[in-house]
């Protein structure tokens, strides 16, 4: 219609009328182009909204389990000293053997590899070139700097293990579950009920090795390893905090 319209406009020399008709044509493409971006920016808003979403519940995960081992981490400090004071100074005789065992396990345990953050939603956040769409520049430094200091954090802590929880392990007995938290401790029985395992005999032997193979030297370095540990969860859970109450201020969303 509108091109029938400008063709006959043209043979007639009509200049106001083609004018008008171009003019027509200039607005519908801009308004169709308008549409289409605010189409387009309401649908990027949304899912901008979507990733703040699940960022936000990635940051709640990530807390409670940052949390998690900065509890384990206190509780690892604590039986050190324990251990140390008892193999430099301590007796068998006046040691219960189940309350050293669960020490003992305490004291191995958050020893091997520190755990990175929640990273699968950012990374697609990333990779889809959606990262930018975030308004808030501090916001995306702060996402980038958090998620690129984990990783950093991780091997800093991994480039201090000790092998403090070897040294346990090869002199601990190997009846002695050393394995899970509330284990039963090594009460292997017999059909006839007969007990096979003494506790006492293996902290008495455990004791001896430790002394023998200079252990303290280890659990020196370990509570060292663990010192650090605890300073870097401190850092972790503040960072933690501070990007949910970002999050939270771009969403409108109260953190968790």
């Amino acid at each position: 219609m509108i091109l029938d319209s400008l063709a006959s406009g043209l043979k007639q020399r009509d200049w106001g009328k083609v004018l008008l008709e171009i003019l027509i044509v200039v607005v519908g493409i801009f308004i169709g182009l308008q549409v289409d971006d605010w189409n387009r920016s309401r649908i990027d808003r949304a899912d901008i909204a979507t990733y703040l979403d699940r960022i936000q519940q990635d940051l709640d995960h990530d807390a409670e389990f940052f949390a998690f081992l900065s509890n384990e981490a206190a509780k690892k400090k604590a039986a050190l000293t324990a251990l140390k004071q008892l193999i430099e100074n301590g007796s068998s005789a006046d040691t219960d053997a189940d309350a050293f065992f669960d020490r003992l396990l305490s004291s191995t345990t958050i020893g091997f590899e520190f755990p990175e953050v929640q990273t699968v939603t950012f990374l697609d956040l990333q990779s889809s070139g959606k990262l930018s769409l975030i308004e808030d520049a501090e916001l995306r430094r702060e996402l980038q700097f958090y998620h690129q200091e984990s990783l950093h954090r991780s091997d800093r802590i991994e480039s201090r293990i000790t092998g403090y929880a070897a040294a346990v392990y090869s002199m601990a007995d190997s009846r002695i579950h050393l394995v899970a938290r509330d284990s039963v401790l090594g009460l292997d029985t017999s059909d006839d009920g007969e007990e096979q395992f003494d506790l006492d005999a293996a902290l008495e032997d455990f004791l001896i090795a430790a002394r023998a193979e200079g252990l303290t030297r280890l659990i020196t370095a370990e509570q060292n390893y663990t010192e650090f540990m605890i300073a870097q969860l401190i850092i972790q859970l503040v960072e933690i905090e501070n990007l949910q109450d970002a999050v939270s201020d771009a969403t409108g969303v109260t953190a968790h």
